[in-house]
């Protein structure tokens, strides 16, 4: 009896990637299909001389990277409003968000010259209008944006400190967190860091394929 063709790697990373996409709110389109494949195909590429991320696992970089980065999508108070990557790293959470938005208005601050050249890389092949990056240490930014997004940056005390002088009245700092026991401390610190009335919530999230791991999104909105 005939079984039917295998799946291909293709195929499979296809149907992970647009299931996943549908579960956080996206509609999975052939353009943005083609945007993420492109954007992992060079993500691999560019790890074997520079490292850029741990693990080259393609379904690990779609689930532990691409999915984790867009969960966030959802709590940007605005689809409008200037967007700061802290630390963009090999690009996340900005690429995926500007793939998956690409109206969104983001500027990538990356201080190493490698990364920095592979997301400017990223930004001309996928044609990102929104997209901006600057080779520099964040702390030399002078700049305020509306949002600051910061994955695996560090905790939330230094995060304040490095992001300070990209900071005004009513700036959201969203940052990217595991286990809330964890937060507690760090909270905890930042309040004795920062002084002032803050605005300060947690944001259970899930990621496909990873709803055993405890994901939380600490948002920040920082007062005058």
């Amino acid at each position: 009896m005939a079984t039917g063709r295998p799946m291909s790697h293709r195929e499979h990373e296809r149907e992970l990637l647009s299931a996943g996409l549908i579960e956080l709110g996206f509609v999975p389109r052939p353009k943005m299909l083609d945007s993420f494949f492109l954007f992992i195909d060079e993500l691999v590429r560019w790890n074997r001389k520079t490292n850029l991320i741990g693990s080259t696992s393609r379904d690990q970089i779609i689930i532990r990277h691409i999915f984790d980065s867009l969960t966030v999508y959802r709590l940007l108070p605005s689809k409008k409003e200037s967007i700061l990557d802290l630390g963009a790293g090999a690009g996340f959470p900005s690429l995926p968000l500007a793939i998956a938005d690409p109206s969104l208005s983001i500027t990538a601050v990356e201080k190493r010259r490698r990364r920095a050249a592979f997301l400017e890389s990223m930004r001309t092949l996928l044609g990102l209008p929104g997209y901006r990056v600057v080779e520099r240490d964040v702390r030399d930014v002078h700049e305020v944006f509306d949002v600051i997004l910061a994955r695996a940056v560090g905790e939330l005390p230094l995060l304040h400190t490095l992001a300070s002088n990209a900071i005004k009245e009513g700036t959201v700092i969203i940052a990217f967190k595991g286990k809330i026991t964890e937060i507690d401390r760090e909270m905890k610190s930042l309040r004795e860091k920062v002084k002032g009335e803050h605005n300060i919530r947690i944001q259970r999230v899930q990621v496909p394929h990873l709803k055993e791991e405890e994901r939380n999104i600490v948002i920040i909105e920082m007062a005058g």
